[in-house]
């Protein structure tokens, strides 16, 4: 079981990568709540396990969640062949600690403001600067951050 508790928090901390800094995910808040509630229960179930009891399906379908996961969202965004669509917005509010994330204006109708959760590849950003976001449909349809940058 040691191993099987090692391996989720690996997986859990690849899925939080590809989710939020290789394919930035453009609703990755949206995301990230529900992935960490599912692999909230998987981790609940591998590690409410007594370390002696044997290693069933179950605990190996647990275990191995996050890296499915981790798997689809990599699939979508590397086997993603879409043209980047290029949208022009201002930066609403920036946060550079723990996870990086910006908030920009939105240009989608019906929302006044959208918040983009990436890694450490985007440059920082001011409050009122222009910046233009790419964005790509994604080979699974979840549509990721292909790129930001100043306008």
């Amino acid at each position: 079981m040691k191993i099987l508790r090692s391996g989720y928090i690996v997986g859990f901390g690849v899925l939080y990568y590809c989710v939020v800094a290789r394919y930035p995910l453009l609703n990755a808040g949206t995301y990230l709540v529900s992935l960490f509630s599912l692999c909230f229960i998987g981790g609940i179930i591998v590690f409410s396990t007594p370390k002696d009891d044997r290693i069933t399906l179950k605990y190996l379908s647990m275990c191995l969640l996050p890296w499915a996961l981790a798997a689809f969202f990599i699939l979508n965004g590397a086997l993603d062949n879409s043209s980047e669509v290029r949208h022009q917005t201002v930066v609403v509010e920036s946060h550079y600690y723990g996870p990086t994330w910006v908030i920009v204006q939105s240009w989608r109708p019906g929302e006044a403001t959208l918040t983009l959760w990436v890694g450490g590849w985007t440059p920082f950003f001011l409050q009122g600067q222009p910046i233009t976001v790419g964005v790509k449909s994604g080979s699974l349809g979840i549509t990721w951050i292909s790129n930001i940058s100043r306008k």
